[in-house]
């Protein structure tokens, strides 16, 4: 034994010696350098040939001597100004810190705790930062930014763009792998939205949303798709939204919420019918189609506003001309200021696609109307550049903007409630219906013929989409029937308000429906009949004191004791839950989501349709939000991207913050013109 280790020990202390099979020359196995220094210098070779080491900090280079010594390199490292520490460290010893312990800057504390130096896991933070902050890949070759980080982390050598580009990619790649995986682990269905649209370059998109609850009954959504598609037409979107589907690995598709474009019905109709060959869909996919309540309720009030558009043109007339330079701002500010008007909120301009913006311009811009007369009687130029357009707002024009506003605030309401995608909707839809109906009744009696003509107008356009039952998707009913503050009572009371005259036939249908699809669960389930309480049932007296302090004879117990477990028996999850009382915390801290998860137990099949109900979106927002948000759109600045690199950044982004926010792809488009992959292929 001591000999053959003395053999290691001889042969470890020499390079090793391998043939070369091309000649008979003994050719020597390089080594790597094992000095410590080596973790601060890098080799390289000068055009004379000359042998030298550069300084990973401070680039200052040296000769390397013949014979292998490194005491220059060391000697170096004692006095470098930029090297971390004065003496030679190991890179990958701990050293203490200070960590935060809390985000809020008002309660930030601090704990002592040890920071390594790691260059992956720095890496990994720069491309989030890039993704999650929208910078441009090029920030790493920014002479601010290498200074930076020379200072704060000189160790760190920054990558090129174009591995930041990689890596982008091979996040994305890796984040989608995962979520594939829990798609196919996950037990409850998911629920889609989608919207299209059109670029400057006449170029269409399409964004996929998925909305699905958890096994820890938290609402989740992410966006998985955001690709070109060749036209609008409903085989089009049908066929995008079938690749993506087979793509993703997904099977178990519920809904799929979209605006009311004809086309959007024709390529939902696609898509059904693919995937009841699979035989995939709750009900053969009868319930799939959803249509957008925000972009409804946004028809049903343009076609109200329509009715004011002389007032609101003269007011958005002179809010544009206001704001068109600062010394207008500034003027009609101090005019505000002479009049008294006590409000800080700054003249807001409308967009004619949003309504909801119309409500807040007219909302602040009647707050000013004293400001407004004062300064069009001091500037002249403002009454003559309204005069050759729709003109001076007048005092019956403020009148009716406050009428039209008072009008639209319920309307605001309703739009941002039932607009969210972090928090479930889908119980809000048959109240939203229900809300509507009231305040345009309530209108149409008001008196004001101003005020009836226009809720005689939304009227109309509410009964086109909401006004025939045909038009109402069943799992609105069946949302308000899981809510357990509400049920089936609630629902009877909500169809006797918005269909008297068939009434009874509503609620029998929902009823039916309602049992087909409990007993389609129940049969994927495997339950069918839940016998809660059955094992709490004696089936005979066991104590013989129990049976003299009985009244009843034995066989009259008996016969008690079997009709009890008869009726429990024949009575399902369903009509247990339907028979409880109505849950009376109406606040609007209730979690809906937290009630179905501790009652899961008891309603198993039950608590799997709340899953699948309360994670349909009732609004495209979700969608929506990625073309654009607050002003952003992908314009031909931003288009020279390719799809691919669109969709990681985009899908990325919204899988690391978790919100609605969609990424900004300009300083993204700046710096990839000029590279290879700069113009985009749609082959």
């Amino acid at each position: 034994m001591s000999g053959s280790q003395g053999t290691q020990s001889s042969q470890s202390s020499y390079p090793c010696k391998v043939n070369d099979p091309t000649s008979n020359k003994i050719v020597r196995k390089k080594q790597q350098p094992r000095a410590a220094c080596w973790n601060h210098f890098s080799k390289f070779v000068t055009e004379e040939g000359e042998n030298r080491a550069r300084c990973i900090h401070c680039d200052n280079t040296y000769s390397m001597e013949t014979g292998g010594s490194t005491t220059n390199l060391n000697n170096h490292l004692k006095t470098c100004l930029k090297k971390p520490q004065g003496n030679i460290v190991d890179l990958k010893q701990s050293e203490l810190t200070f960590a935060k312990t809390t985000s809020d800057p008002e309660s930030e504390t601090t704990t002592l705790s040890t920071w390594k130096f790691d260059a992956n896991a720095i890496r990994k933070a720069l491309i989030h930062m890039i993704i999650v902050d929208e910078l441009p890949f090029r920030i790493v070759e920014g002479e601010g930014f290498k200074l930076f980080l020379s200072i704060a982390c000189p160790r760190y050598h920054l990558p090129s763009r174009y591995t930041i580009r990689r890596d982008c990619l091979d996040l994305f790649n890796s984040m989608k792998r995962s979520m594939k995986n829990s798609f196919g682990k996950d037990t409850s269905k998911i629920c889609l939205t989608t919207d299209t649209w059109t670029s400057l370059q006449r170029v269409s998109y399409m964004v996929l949303t998925t909305h699905w609850i958890d096994d820890e009954w938290m609402l989740q959504k992410r966006i998985i798709n955001f690709c070109p598609i060749s036209a609008h037409r409903g085989e089009s979107i049908g066929q995008a939204l079938e690749k993506c589907i087979r793509d993703w690995g997904i099977e178990r598709v519920f809904t799929i919420t979209v605006d009311n474009a004809s086309a959007n019905g024709v390529g939902i109709e696609y898509l059904r019918k693919k995937l009841n060959h699979r035989n995939v869909c709750v009900a053969n996919g009868k319930y799939m189609h959803t249509r957008c309540v925000a972009h409804i309720i946004n028809l049903i009030v343009q076609e109200g506003v329509k009715y004011a558009s002389i007032s609101v043109d003269r007011v958005r007339a002179a809010v544009r001309y206001i704001r068109a330079s600062p010394s207008r701002m500034k003027k009609f500010y101090n005019r505000a200021e002479e009049e008294m008007i006590d409000t800080n909120a700054h003249l807001c301009l409308y967009v004619p696609t949003r309504w909801n913006s119309t409500y807040t311009m007219l909302k602040v811009a009647e707050k000013y109307e004293r400001a407004f007369d004062s300064y069009a009687r001091d500037d002249h130029s403002f009454f003559l550049d309204l005069t050759t357009g729709d003109g001076v707002p007048t005092f019956d024009d403020w009148e009716n903007v406050r009428r039209i506003a008072k009008i639209l605030e319920p309307f605001y309401d309703l739009t941002l409630k039932v607009s969210g995608s972090l928090y479930v909707t889908s119980h809000l839809f048959f109240e939203t219906l229900m809300d509507i109906h009231c305040l345009l009744d309530g209108w149409a009696n008001c008196g004001d013929l101003d005020i009836i003509s226009m809720a005689s107008k939304m009227r109309d356009k509410y009964n086109k989409y909401w006004g025939d039952t045909k038009n109402i998707n069943f799992l609105v009913y069946l949302a308000i029937i899981l809510d357990p503050r509400r049920k089936m009572g609630f629902v009877k009371f909500g169809v006797s308000l918005l269909f008297p005259s068939v009434e009874n036939e509503v609620v029998n249908m929902i009823e039916k429906e309602l049992r087909c699809l409990f007993d389609e669960y129940s049969s994927i389930s495997g339950r069918g009949m839940v016998h809660e309480g059955q094992s709490s049932i004696p089936t005979k007296f066991s104590n013989p004191k129990e049976l003299n302090e009985s009244k009843t004879s034995l066989a009259v117990q008996q016969y008690l004791l079997k009709k009890q477990r008869v009726g429990l028996e024949n009575k399902s999850e369903l009509d247990k839950y339907l028979a409880e009382e109505e849950d009376t915390n109406n606040s609007s801290s209730f979690d809906i989501l937290l009630w179905w998860k501790l009652n899961s137990p008891r309603y198993p099949v039950l608590a799997q349709m709340a899953r699948d109900v309360f994670s349909i979106p009732i609004s495209t927002v979700a969608s929506e939000s990625a073309f654009s948000t607050s002003g952003r759109v992908l314009d031909g600045f931003r288009s020279s991207l390719t799809p691919t690199m669109v969709e990681a950044l985009i899908c990325t982004q919204d899988w690391l913050r978790k919100c609605k926010e969609p990424i900004n792809l300009d300083e993204y488009a700046a710096e990839l013109q000029d590279m290879e992959y700069g113009n985009i292929n749609f082959d």
